[in-house]
């Protein structure tokens, strides 16, 4: 995983959003509970939707990669105990359901009516979630983050009259 993502051009809020989504898998890949913890609290200080827009692409562009022909129950069951199984010896508290909800949550495919997780967690679990896919693929976090801003900026140019 690298150390940064190439943030020339983008707006300040990127910049951060940038920083703080590279130190949330930075202390996955550390397995540094108190740091995921300090960063997720960090990005919840940052523009909610912003930030959610970011995880949304990020995620989902990954699990895309991963699973190119689609994502089905074993694959999801799979993938549930391969994030959940090397994370439960350093973050104990992580949960199967928010897991659950980062990646049905990006498929669209999740329960709407669903009770309500709390932000932090869903960031600790999307940092998880991320961390497994960067290191079963590969891929750069750094290129992957780039990417994703890419995307967003493209989507706001063409939403623009």
């Amino acid at each position: 995983m690298s150390s940064g993502f190439p943030s020339a051009g983008l707006p300040p809020i990127a910049r951060a959003i940038g920083r703080e989504v590279t130190a949330a898998c930075a202390a996955v890949v550390a397995q540094d509970p108190d740091t995921l913890h300090a960063v997720c609290g960090r990005l919840r200080a940052l523009d909610e939707p912003q930030v959610r827009d970011v995880l949304h692409g990020l995620t989902l562009g990954l699990i895309e990669q991963a699973f190119p022909d689609g994502l089905d129950a074993a694959d999801l069951r799979a993938l549930l105990g391969d994030v959940l199984r090397p994370a439960a010896a350093w973050l104990p508290g992580l949960e199967v359901y928010p897991v659950a909800v980062v990646v049905t949550g990006v498929l669209s495919v999740h329960e709407s009516g669903a009770p309500p997780i709390d932000a932090e967690v869903l960031l600790t679990a999307c940092a998880v979630v991320v961390s497994h896919l960067l290191e079963r693929l590969g891929a750069p976090l750094d290129a992957e983050l780039a990417r994703v801003f890419d995307e967003l900026r493209q989507a706001q140019t063409m939403e623009m009259p």
